[in-house]
């Protein structure tokens, strides 16, 4: 593979993540009801009332996990 092919497949791959990284932030604010221009008109993206931040809940040791359970719902603007 020359250095100019693989210097583009490694940009390709970024922009792929940088892309999968949008859609799942994407799906994971409709599901929570908020406004996503384009997968608002999509009726099969159910509500999810459970936490994201769950699987990190179970070990309070870790640094910074406790803090977060505590805060978490009181500093985002739809949390309650």
């Amino acid at each position: 593979m020359t250095p100019e092919r693989k210097e583009k497949a490694l940009l390709a791959e970024i922009n792929n993540g940088r892309l999968a990284m949008i859609g799942i932030m994407g799906l994971i604010s409709a599901s929570k009801g908020l406004i996503v221009p384009g997968l608002d008109s999509i009726e099969t993206i159910a509500r999810y009332s459970g936490e994201y931040m769950a699987p990190f809940s179970g070990n309070p040791e870790w640094p910074g996990v406790a803090e977060m359970n505590t805060y978490q719902l009181s500093l985002l603007p739809w949390g309650n």
